[in-house]
Formats: structure tokens, sequence, C-alpha cells
């Protein structure tokens, strides 16, 4: 909890234990480390920047930001249409897929073709959140 009030840090809900480690590869401070050739990530909150392109890079979709300095965000992969943008109301989902409330977008960019997408959320919700989607009209 401390660290979170600190600034955004990487969160990794990786189940697979396949042959991966793009996150790895791609964490410029080397904050994320697979072990073996099966291992699952772990992160050093302490080397973490909170850069996101870990959430943009990972093919299955399992890794996240949170921050809780000032205010409560999430950071996560986006790959639908319409394509979000800064202002946006959307849906907040669980892993489940079960819409849990809405939020705005406050930022977003791009890895290959990827939506990395930071949202403002309820700070009940903060460990809750793992997708978005665009409203509905």
């Amino acid at each position: 909890l401390d660290r979170l009030k600190k600034g955004a840090v990487a969160v990794t809900e990786c189940i697979e234990e396949i042959p991966c480690n793009v996150c790895e590869a791609v964490c410029s401070v080397k904050a994320i480390s697979v072990e073996g050739l099966k291992g699952r990530p772990k992160i050093d909150w302490d080397k973490c920047t909170g850069c996101g392109i870990c959430v943009g890079t990972c093919p299955g979709q399992a890794m996240f930001l949170v921050d809780l300095s000032g205010g409560a965000r999430v950071t996560v992969p986006y790959e639908f249409l319409p394509r979000l943008k800064r202002g946006d109301v959307v849906e907040l989902l669980g892993r489940d897929g079960r819409v849990l409330g809405t939020g705005v977008v406050v930022r977003v960019f791009e890895v290959n073709k990827t939506q990395v997408v930071t949202v403002e959320v309820p700070v009940e919700m903060v460990m809750e959140v793992r997708s978005v989607r665009a409203r509905r009209s």
C-alpha cells in the first residue's frame, strides 16, 4: 500500500506457465524477472518506474499498473474499437468481465498497436479493475 501511494507500479496476474519473458525483455530498469523457461514474472517494486511499456507488450494482457498517488488509477491494455482518448467515460470491468462501474480515461499511449489506457477509478476498485470497455450509447 505504501508503494502504491508513491506512484504507478506494475502488477502482474500472469497465470500461464509457458515460455514467455516479453515483459522482462522490455523493462529498461530490470524491474521484472522471469525465472526459468516457464516461470511467471516477478516485479521488484523498488525498481519499477510505472512506465507501462510491459502493459502494452504482454501478449497475455496480464500486466497492469496500479497508482494510489493523488487518487486511484489503473492502467490496462486495450485492443478494441473504438479507440479511446483522454476524457472518455468507460465501463470498468473486473476479471470476470462483469461491469464494476464507470471511470474516466486520463492517459492513453500506444505500444505495438495496443493502447495502454489509464483510468481514474473509485479507490475501492483499484485492485479489481482489469479491463475497460467503451460505453455503449
